[in-house]
């Protein structure tokens, strides 16, 4: 197993260092009541799939997306990036959790555990489904990696499920490999999942170590509503894109052909400007600017057939996607 290069996450460093393990999780602020269980069922469903429309063998994400957050485009780089992180937090964000603080990068998995005061370094802690794995050094103190907890077996072992793994080990670039990895299912022995363990099922050869785990933060205020209530009976997420303290979503009803965009507060707090936004290539355009607590939203238009471009802000953070989600 070729393992070091997807593990270069924490600012797409190149490092051949072993690693450190910890483990995340997260609660969902939604009333929608989103479990682990969710989000180990939603990662175990893309199993095997690349990271999209860009990869040398081209999937699409488990909801129909073309990547899993910014795999492909629109992240950190001008085009396919390590997609480990991407990967989690695409799982997150569609089973309903709070992702505000999260990014691209595997370290800030533990920067928000550690910020929520979730972050656990005793042996004794028990790993949950929807939890984060984070893998850090055994020779630096940097995080390379990140994968989801999907399963706390009967004999004790811990189901595992990573994106950007296995890819080309002599791939030149972080795009090459990129393209070249996919989403893989690693399961850790009951031995070897506390703190200060080396899972050997991880590759022993480069000193992988757990390092500690982390529990969800409850500190996140309930936002009532979800995109799929906001844009109606038989709209699903496609795409989504964080905005930091709020998250805007594209959805798609096959029954309608129609797009449907909506910006929604991680923390509702009182009215801030916000704003959600549609354009059909060659077609209609749609906005919502205005002062909201809970949702900026519905637009929607009709897009079979069509690219889109999508985005939307709160308060000062914007972001409009390229055109994609073509045909």
């Amino acid at each position: 197993m070729t393992l070091t290069r997807a593990l270069r996450r924490i600012s797409g460093a190149v490092t051949t260092t072993g690693l450190l393990l910890g483990l995340l999780t997260l609660t969902a602020p939604a009333a929608s009541a989103a479990t682990g269980s969710d989000a180990a069922a939603l990662a175990t469903a893309n199993v095997g799939r690349t990271a999209g429309a860009c990869a040398s063998t081209p999937t699409h994400n488990s909801l129909g997306g073309d990547q899993f957050e910014h795999s492909c485009a629109g992240g950190y780089s001008d085009g396919p990036e390590y997609w480990c992180a991407d990967f989690v937090l695409w799982v997150w964000r569609n089973s309903g959790f709070h992702t505000g603080g999260l990014d691209a990068a595997a370290a800030s998995f533990q920067t928000y555990g550690q910020t929520h005061g979730t972050l656990h370094t005793s042996a004794g802690y028990t790993p949950q489904p929807g939890d984060a794995v984070v893998y850090g050094s055994t020779r630096d103190a940097e995080i390379h990696h990140v994968g989801i907890v999907t399963a706390v077996n009967a004999d004790g072992s811990v189901s595992t499920v990573n994106g950007d793994w296995n890819g080309d080990p002599n791939a030149a670039t972080m795009a090459d490999f990129a393209v070249s990895s996919k989403v893989v299912p690693i399961t850790i022995p009951a031995d070897q999942k506390a703190v200060g363990s080396v899972p050997s099922t991880v590759d022993p050869a480069h000193g992988y170590v757990i390092k500690g785990y982390t529990t969800p933060s409850a500190s996140a205020p309930a936002n009532p509503y979800n995109p799929g209530a906001v844009c109606g009976s038989g709209y699903s997420v496609i795409d989504t894109h964080d905005l930091g303290q709020a998250a805007v979503y594209l959805l798609y009803s096959g029954a309608t052909g129609r797009n449907c965009v909506v910006t929604l507060a991680a923390k509702p707090a009182g009215a801030v400007p916000m704003n959600a936004t549609l354009d059909v290539q060659g077609g209609t355009s749609a906005s919502n600017p205005g002062s909201f607590t809970y949702y900026a939203g519905p637009v929607s238009a009709s897009a079979a057939g069509s690219c889109v471009r999508w985005g939307g802000a709160y308060q000062d953070t914007s972001w409009t996607s390229d055109w994609t989600h073509c045909g």
